[in-house]
């Protein structure tokens, strides 16, 4: 989460009047009470916004030392749901195979949310080495499921 972001968020709850206000994600988490005196109020958003940097910082480097471990790059499940190879269920024509040239932009997979099919579109070029999630398989947010040489 972006400094001005949370600067952003906390001018919105001031400006509704909001007292206790908390936001979670899969990166960040912030939390805002205004029950208490200022004082304290302030060294708590202080601390919020000084731990979402630092795990903003953190992210970053793992994702860039993820992304890049030896000569491969991973390609991540964008959400939460089950995987596919094509948009239907049975698999016979993957989008993808080992061995394939890909391009950014590219829709490598499919993964269905709540009954709908979500594309996976590749952020980065070159050549599939591993394909790790098995067609029809659930797969996890931030999960590896392609590997690119």
């Amino acid at each position: 989460m972006i400094l001005n972001k949370i600067e952003e968020i906390i001018k919105l709850v001031k400006s509704n009047d909001v007292k206790k206000f908390k936001y979670k994600d899969f990166e960040n988490e912030i939390e805002l009470d205004f029950t208490e005196s200022y004082s304290n109020t302030s060294l708590k958003q202080s601390s919020t916004i000084n731990q979402a940097e630092k795990n903003n910082e953190h992210q970053l480097l793992s994702q860039h030392k993820d992304q890049t471990t030896g000569d491969f790059k991973e390609i991540k499940s964008p959400m939460v749901g089950t995987f596919f190879l094509q948009d239907s269920k049975d698999l016979t024509k993957p989008m993808i195979n080992v061995g394939d040239q890909i391009n950014e932009g590219d829709i490598i997979a499919y993964i269905e949310a709540m009954k709908v099919m979500n594309e996976v579109v590749s952020d980065i070029s070159g050549e599939v080495t591993d394909i790790l999630i098995e067609h029809g398989k659930n797969v996890e947010y931030d999960q590896v499921i392609v590997k690119i040489k």
